[in-house]
């Protein structure tokens, strides 16, 4: 997420004491926490835009966008280069799932995988953001190759979203498909340390009517009025969202590790984090089940 823009949500005892249920680990945890362990590890120096640093995130999310069964959304390739501001050039990846029904229309879902890099000495392994977002990405990845959605499903990581949401804009700049087929943007920017929200729907409320009415566990808000607390250009979605592209963004609020050395794999809870993968999963598949709805919203 990037800096600056954001905000940081009697019964009766009984005789005896029953234990307290302790709630199992969900299967997928263990390999989300594996990869955001690996993204957000040291060896990665904090994954800054240009760095050799971000250049090793970029092969490790390559090679988990193939293991996952993705084909390159780019004519065939994972890589789109990045002009950045600084000079340089920084990489964006992206792979597609074919659509079964309507494969000329298009679900992007989006995480950036850049962080904030070695400040005075100290590693920024940017583990909630946004290792966590990307790890989300793999996950559903891999869902989709379980059972193929109807529409074609695009699943982008983009580079130097902490320098101004450089990567999106040149993605939207040069798509691999019109953004006139982009029915709509799914977001992924800090989605492992608490409640999850569902910020966009203030803007597009079709969207908003369909994850309600599918009973998701999903907090609405932080899309309207002005200042830190509306995240609507918070995160990669604003750039879409400038072009008239619906966008949902899922997120949590801040804590007190946000763009601190301190954001680190440890401190995600594996049961937190599944869960609100497990909740963004079925929000895609929501939206991928409503064709006429995201064609009416469009």
């Amino acid at each position: 997420m990037t800096l600056g823009l954001t905000a940081c949500r009697t019964a009766s005892v009984p005789p005896v004491e029953a234990p307290v249920p302790v709630a199992p680990v969900p299967q997928a945890a263990p390999q989300l926490i594996a990869d955001v362990s690996m993204l957000a590890g040291d060896a990665f120096e904090g994954r800054g835009a240009g760095t050799p640093g971000g250049y090793r995130a970029a092969d490790f999310v390559e090679r988990r966008f193939r293991e996952s069964g993705l084909t390159g959304a780019f004519d065939g390739r994972f890589r789109q280069t990045v002009a950045l501001p600084q000079g340089g050039d920084g990489v964006n990846l992206a792979g597609r799932v074919e659509g079964t029904v309507f494969p000329q229309q298009v679900l992007l879902v989006t995480a950036h995988y850049d962080h904030l890099g070695v400040r005075a000495g100290q590693v920024y392994n940017g583990a909630d953001d946004n290792a966590s977002g990307v790890a989300a990405l793999f996950a559903l990845a891999e869902q989709l190759r379980e059972v193929p959605p109807a529409h074609t499903v695009i699943l982008a990581a983009f580079d130097a979203e902490e320098q101004g949401l450089v990567g999106a804009q040149a993605f939207a700049d040069t798509p691999p498909v019109p953004l006139g087929a982009v029915l709509a943007v799914v977001n992924l920017d800090m989605v492992s340390r608490g409640p999850l929200w569902a910020a966009g729907t203030a803007h597009y409320p079709h969207l908003g009517r369909l994850l309600q009415g599918a009973g998701l566990d999903l907090r609405y808000g932080h899309d309207e009025g002005t200042g830190a607390d509306n995240w609507t250009g918070a995160s990669d979605h604003a750039v879409f969202h400038r072009q008239g592209v619906p966008f949902v963004y899922f997120g949590v609020e801040d804590h007190a590790d946000y763009h601190a050395p301190t954001d680190d794999a440890a401190r995600i809870d594996p049961v937190v984090f599944a869960h609100n993968v497990d909740t963004i999963t079925e929000a895609v598949r929501e939206l991928d089940r409503r064709h006429v709805d995201l064609v009416a919203g469009r």
